[in-house]
């Protein structure tokens, strides 16, 4: 078994071989130290390697597969409150989501213009409320073209009148309705305005160094370009961590595929239709039908041997011909339509 040799030899070597020209013996050693020196080396960068680089202030509540997860459910808000906006402003608007990520609320509100408007959102079964704040950039534009303006931007920015407040909540209650239904998919919420205030420190929605998500998003309509920030602390969203699954933004569950379709398969079992058994093929003018009287005869194009029509809703299915059954008329089928 070959000698362990300490890294004070080793020094000693080297120093040695500088010295002289060293022998047979001495260069074995010396091959052996230069590889225990190169094993160490590797060693060490092993271990570095395994070394990550973690913020015990910052910890990361919310894990990659919610984060996944809402990226999804908010890029699906976006595009449709891009579709809700343009309806209510009457001009083509665009919101494209920005950002999804961690870091504390102290943080959040730093970034934050001041005045702003600031509103905080109740997200009932959920405890806590989450924040939404627009930049006064785009909330004043907007009010603007509400009111019949051309839309345009202020050229000093200064805090929202209780008035100009009123009248935006319309603008809010349009960007909760999109956000519940989104949210559906994962859980049903009841978002409702809490408060509302212009300057982001009269709102305590969670403690300073509170872990949230920041969802940002891009509006644009015209030439006005603002910025729309969503802030959830993370504490809300670990009753429901279980349900930010994969499979709810790739399509419906298999699970579900089946017991959806029995069941739209049953209610429509109880659904009633107007059939009818029609003779098809004549036409006439309105002049002529509307001098109709009892006694006229109208001229058929169809035979009397020909098959007849049924109709569901109007809509021709089936030939054949009626008979008597059980001293009541009936239709009895001959063939299916497959294109009138």
């Amino acid at each position: 078994m070959a000698k362990i040799l300490t890294q004070e030899e080793v020094d000693a070597l080297l120093n040695t071989v500088q010295a002289a020209e060293p022998t047979e013996d001495q260069s074995t050693v010396i091959e052996e130290a230069a590889v225990q020196v190169e094993h160490k080396k590797k060693t060490k960068a092993k271990q570095y390697k395994k070394v990550l680089v973690y913020n015990f202030k910052r910890p990361d509540r919310v894990s990659k597969e919610q984060m996944r997860s809402l990226h999804f459910l908010h890029d699906r808000f976006a595009r449709n409150f891009s579709s809700s906006l343009s309806a209510y402003l009457r001009t083509i608007s665009e919101i494209n989501l920005v950002s999804v990520e961690q870091l504390t609320y102290s943080e959040f509100l730093l970034s934050l213009p001041d005045p702003t408007c600031f509103t905080s959102i109740q997200m009932r079964p959920l405890e806590g409320n989450a924040a939404l704040e627009i930049n006064p950039s785009l909330v004043f534009p907007i009010i603007d073209k509400m009111l019949g303006g051309p839309g345009e931007s202020l050229s000093e920015i200064r805090a929202m009148t209780a008035i100009e407040q009123n009248i935006f909540e319309a603008i809010i209650r349009l960007i909760l309705e999109d956000l519940m239904e989104v949210w559906k998919q994962i859980v049903s919420l009841d978002m409702r305005v809490h408060a509302q205030e212009t300057s982001p420190q009269l709102v305590q929605v969670v403690a300073p160094n509170e872990v949230v998500v920041l969802i940002v998003f891009e509006v644009k309509f015209q030439e006005v370009v603002g910025m729309m920030n969503f802030c959830i602390p993370s504490i809300i969203l670990e009753p429901i961590a279980k349900e930010f699954d994969q499979e709810w933004y790739t399509g419906y569950k298999k699970s579900d595929t089946f017991e959806e379709a029995k069941m739209l398969t049953e209610l429509m079992k109880r659904v009633y239709f107007d059939v009818g058994a029609e003779i098809r093929g004549s036409t006439i003018a309105v002049q002529d039908f509307l001098s109709l009287e009892q006694g006229d005869i109208i001229q058929l194009t169809a035979k009397p041997q020909d098959p007849l029509v049924l109709s569901v809703n109007a809509v021709p299915k089936y030939r054949g011909e009626v008979t008597i059954t059980n001293e009541m008329r009936a239709f009895q089928v001959v063939e299916r339509i497959e294109e009138f």
